[in-house]
């Protein structure tokens, strides 16, 4: 929080201070610091997270200097530091202190900031600021971006965090806060010209280059992300994040001998990791060649063997080849290492319905349904557990459990209409079907498929989508 140019000349002069203190810890000697020097060595301990050498700091300067007002500061920045910002607060206001100093502003800030009252965080960083003459201010303008985002006021927040690029301790994570503002303010082609002009400014920055990307694939437009991903690899071709990028949008788009290129690439220039042997070992996978796929997830396990992508890989191989006890192991072993992945538990949930273990398949529905109650699927996969258990009567429960909370939900409709039909409660299914054509005419094509040849020899279901099908075609 406290600006040390304010004191000392520059960042080796601080280290100077810095080493000076630590020698004096390490040998016990007994070394002066006046306030202020102590100040900024507390500062510098802050910024770097050692709360252990910050409180050691912040001891001395009150050993020795505990009549200076400026230990009032000192003080609350300690007990900040240790997560008693309620406490912080009050020495700061209780203190006679100059109000208008920066540094107590500052303070003052942050012990806002952590209580979440970010409107007076943001007003008390705005003072300081002001007291700097709104000069070299970079760093204080993201602490308020970061507020306007806890208040939920994307365009500011924006506003602030380009204000204070120049400034970014993380230039990666400066761009990711920028391109989310914009992503969440449905201004992404504005983003796509914003980081267009950061390229212009340095042609050179891989930050910048891989930002742009992440902006189409937040477009869905993954070719010409691969195109600006291909760009900061070649500007630094020992940039891991780069080639899982290209890798990640190579699988998606079906490109799969691509992946394996690019991984080689990045295999020449050391530049692999255990993350992106999973993607290569998912391209070998989906070329048919399981037993190259399984070595290489035994090799990034290997490399890490708390990345839940390995095992999940080992695991979606052993499903493809029908060995659903083996597959169902490493897929819980992927589960417990990333406990909120749904994309692992559905796959567990598939596989325990292959063995028939369908009160183990509905446990994982559950905690499926407990991480997020909006997925259609969850209520899709319950349904299915269900009717594979032969319990008609808890299978069309899912579905009226779902649309509770999905009201006119096309897949859930549909569903509950086969359901009615399968049941010969024909009269209720045609009423269900008909909420399922309006919320979604194209849909039908799925329900057909269910069991296309009961439901397509039934001329009131047929008579029915044909009403809707010329309805549709006259909108």
């Amino acid at each position: 929080m406290f600006d040390d140019d304010n004191f000392l000349d520059d960042d080796m002069d601080v280290r100077d201070l810095v080493d000076r203190f630590e020698k004096m810890v390490k040998l016990h000697q007994s070394c002066y610091f006046d306030v202020d020097e102590l100040n900024v060595i507390l500062e510098h301990y802050l910024q770097q997270n050692n709360i252990k050498k910050a409180n050691l700091a912040a001891d001395i300067a009150v050993k020795y200097h505990p009549n200076n007002p400026i230990i009032n500061i000192i003080k609350a920045k300690q007990l900040l530091a240790n997560s008693h910002a309620k406490e912080a607060l009050s020495t700061l206001k209780n203190a006679d202190l100059d109000r208008n100093d920066a540094d107590y502003l500052l303070t003052l800030a942050a012990c806002y900031s952590d209580l979440g009252e970010h409107q007076k965080a943001i007003n008390a960083y705005m003072k300081a600021a002001k007291e700097f003459e709104f000069k070299d201010c970079e760093d204080i303008y993201n602490f308020i971006a970061v507020e306007y985002e806890g208040l939920g006021d994307l365009e500011n927040a924006l506003k602030f965090f380009v204000l204070g690029i120049d400034k970014a301790e993380d230039i990666d994570n400066q761009y990711f806060e920028i391109r989310n503002c914009y992503s969440l303010l449905h201004r992404i082609e504005d983003a796509l010209v914003f980081f267009r002009k950061e390229i212009d400014k340095n042609p050179y920055s891989v930050p910048a280059w891989m930002a742009l990307g992440n902006c189409y694939v937040r477009m869905g437009n993954l070719k010409d992300a691969v195109e600006q991903f291909e760009y900061a690899i070649s500007i630094d071709p020992h940039y891991k994040k780069g080639y899982i990028d290209i890798a990640t949008a190579y699988n998606e788009l079906n490109r799969f001998k691509e992946t394996i290129d690019i991984v080689d690439e990045a295999m020449r220039y050391n530049a692999d990791s255990a993350l992106l042997l999973c993607l290569y070992g998912e391209a070998h996978a989906k070329l048919g060649d399981n037993a190259k796929a399984l070595k290489i997830y035994q090799e990034a396990m290997k490399m890490d063997d708390k990345l839940p992508e390995a095992y999940a890989g080992i695991g979606f191989v052993l499903s493809d080849e029908g060995n659903a006890e083996s597959a169902i192991k490493f897929l819980r072993h992927a589960h417990i290492l990333s406990p909120y992945n749904t994309d692992y538990m559905y796959v567990i949930v598939e596989e325990y319905n292959k063995l028939e273990q369908y009160d183990n398949a509905l446990k994982f529905v559950n905690e499926i349904l407990d991480l997020n109650p909006y997925d259609e699927n969850v209520y899709i996969s319950m349904m299915e557990c269900y009717v594979m258990k032969d319990d008609a009567e808890r299978a069309m429960e899912s579905l009226e459990r779902g649309l509770l909370i999905l009201p006119n939900n096309a897949a859930l409709l549909y569903r509950k209409a086969f359901l009615y039909f399968a049941q010969e409660k024909e009269e209720s299914g045609l009423l269900t079907l008909e909420m399922a054509l309006n919320a979604d005419y194209d849909g039908h094509m799925e329900f057909l498929n269910f069991d296309a040849e009961n439901l397509t020899s039934n001329p009131n279901i047929m008579d029915l989508i044909e009403e809707y099908r010329q309805k549709h075609n006259k909108e």
